[in-house]
């Protein structure tokens, strides 16, 4: 496409809109870092399980990038993009809903699989609407994404947990991906 068929205003706001999923994406990942101590407190679960926890969304992660890579591809990219953000979203609230081990590591390889929608997914993106002299800023606004989602988890993640419980955050977070 280029910058033939899209003005300049609306490719910088679809990488703003990817800076914003992007900024999700590593939020969501970051929960259960952040509230580790109170999910295992809570779900009575030691520290081998939640090593498992996080390994398996690594691994799950790593395999559905590869599928969905070859799906969005294949496929109709901003539906399915749309689908990957609403879907993680999803899986971030639904694990406040954990009750235990198997529920936890289920939601987060859940969140794995639709979190994989992203890096391939916003890579199509801006490769289909920015011209090739603004595609690497454009990946660099966009991949900002990660640090500001590291950086701002925290703060958020435990004043919501602190207020309301270990539970809201995840509840919160997956909200944001509806807008």
């Amino acid at each position: 496409m280029g910058d033939r068929f899209i003005p300049a205003t609306q490719r910088w706001m679809v990488c703003g809109l990817l800076l914003f999923a992007t900024t999700l994406n590593y939020l969501d990942r970051q929960t259960v870092s952040v509230l580790a101590e109170r999910i295992q407190a809570n779900l009575h679960i030691g520290n081998e399980a939640l090593g498992w926890v996080f390994s398996a969304f690594y691994y799950a992660y790593t395999a559905a990038q590869l599928a969905v890579g070859r799906l969005l591809d294949r496929g109709r990219l901003r539906l399915l993009f749309g689908l990957g953000v609403l879907g993680w979203s999803l899986a971030c609230a639904l694990t406040g809903l954990a009750r235990d081990f198997a529920s936890l590591l289920m939601f987060r390889i859940l969140l794995a699989l639709m979190e994989s929608f992203n890096w391939p997914g916003a890579m199509q993106i801006v490769a289909r609407v920015m011209p090739e002299r603004e595609r690497a800023l454009a990946n660099g606004v966009f991949t900002s994404g990660t640090s500001i989602g590291a950086l701002i988890a925290p703060g958020i993640l435990l004043t919501l947990a602190n207020r309301f419980g270990w539970n809201v955050p995840f509840f919160a977070v997956g909200s944001l991906g509806l807008f």
